[in-house]
C-alpha cells in the first residue's frame, strides 16, 4: 500500500538528503512527499560550485542551473528593485538564447512564466501573461497584515494542453503570509526527479522566497516542495550523490 511521507530540517541540504536517501531504498513506494526546510543554509557561490561538482560527478544536472530556471542568481542581488531584478533575469535567458542555448523542451522557463514575459535571442520581448510575481509582491504590500493568508501563481499557460508525463513539472507556487511578518513558500511538483531536479528546485524556491520576503518587509520562514510522484532514474547513483553532499 502506498502512502504519503514528510521530511523536514532546518537546513535545505539536509532536508533534500533525507528525502533522497529514503527514495534510494529498494522498497520505497510512497507517493506525495512534503520536503520542508528552514533558512539555516545560506547560499554562496562556493557552496553552489561544490554542489555542482558532486552532482556532475554522478551524471546529474547542476543544481545551480536548475535553480536559475526558477529564479536566476543574477536577479537575486539585494540592491535590485523588483523591476530591475525581473530585467536581469530576462536578459540572462535572452543572452543564452543568442548563444544558441535551449533551456528546456518547453517554451518558457519558470521565471518567465512567473513574470509573464521573455526575451528571445534577438532581443525581442514577448509578453504572454500578466506579471504574477510583481502582482503577488504588490498585493502583499497593499494588504500589509500579520494574519494568515495565501497567494499563489500557476505556472501552466492557457495555450498548453494536458500532459500525462514530462515537463513542466512545477504546477504552482504558493506564498503563505502568517505570524509576525513571516512568509513561507511552497512549490507543487507533479513528477519530481530527486537526482536531477529536486535539490536545484529547493534552492530556486528558497531564492524566490527570500526575494519576495525582502520586497514585502517579511522574513522567509520555510521553503517546501510537495512532490506528487518522487522518483530517481538510478537509486544507486542518487544514494551516492546524497552521501557526498554536505551543507
Amino acid at each position: 500500500m502506498t502512502s504519503s511521507r514528510s521530511f523536514h530540517h532546518e537546513n535545505l541540504i539536509e532536508a533534500w538528503r533525507a528525502a533522497s536517501t529514503h527514495l534510494a531504498t529498494p522498497s520505497q513506494n510512497e507517493f506525495i512527499w512534503i520536503v520542508g526546510c528552514e533558512t539555516a543554509w545560506q547560499e554562496t557561490p562556493q557552496a553552489l560550485r561544490k554542489l555542482d561538482s558532486v552532482a556532475t560527478a554522478h551524471n546529474f544536472e547542476r543544481p545551480s542551473a536548475i535553480a536559475n530556471m526558477l529564479f536566476p542568481v543574477a536577479a537575486a542581488a539585494e540592491n535590485l528593485s523588483v523591476a530591475e531584478a525581473t530585467e536581469k533575469g530576462l536578459e540572462l535567458f535572452g543572452r543564452g538564447r543568442a548563444k544558441g542555448l535551449r533551456f528546456s523542451n518547453w517554451r518558457h522557463t519558470y521565471f518567465e512564466r512567473l513574470s509573464g514575459q521573455s526575451v528571445d535571442g534577438n532581443g525581442r520581448r514577448e509578453r504572454f501573461r500578466d506579471n504574477k510575481l510583481s502582482d503577488v509582491i504588490a498585493k502583499l504590500n497593499a494588504w500589509n497584515k500579520n494574519a494568515e493568508s495565501a497567494l499563489f501563481i500557476h505556472t501552466s499557460l492557457d495555450s498548453e494542453t494536458f500532459r500525462t508525463r514530462g515537463g513542466p513539472c512545477l504546477q504552482y507556487v504558493q506564498f503563505r503570509a502568517h505570524g509576525q511578518s513571516q512568509l513561507d513558500i511552497i512549490g507543487l511538483y507533479r513528477a519530481h526527479d530527486y537526482g536531477n531536479k529536486a535539490l536545484g528546485n529547493l534552492i530556486g524556491l528558497d531564492r524566490l522566497g527570500r526575494f519576495v520576503a525582502r520586497h514585502t518587509g517579511r522574513q522567509l520562514n520555510q521553503t517546501s516542495v510537495v512532490s506528487l510522484h518522487p522518483f530517481a532514474d538510478s537509486k544507486a547513483r542518487l544514494r551516492n550523490f546524497a552521501n557526498l553532499v554536505t551543507p
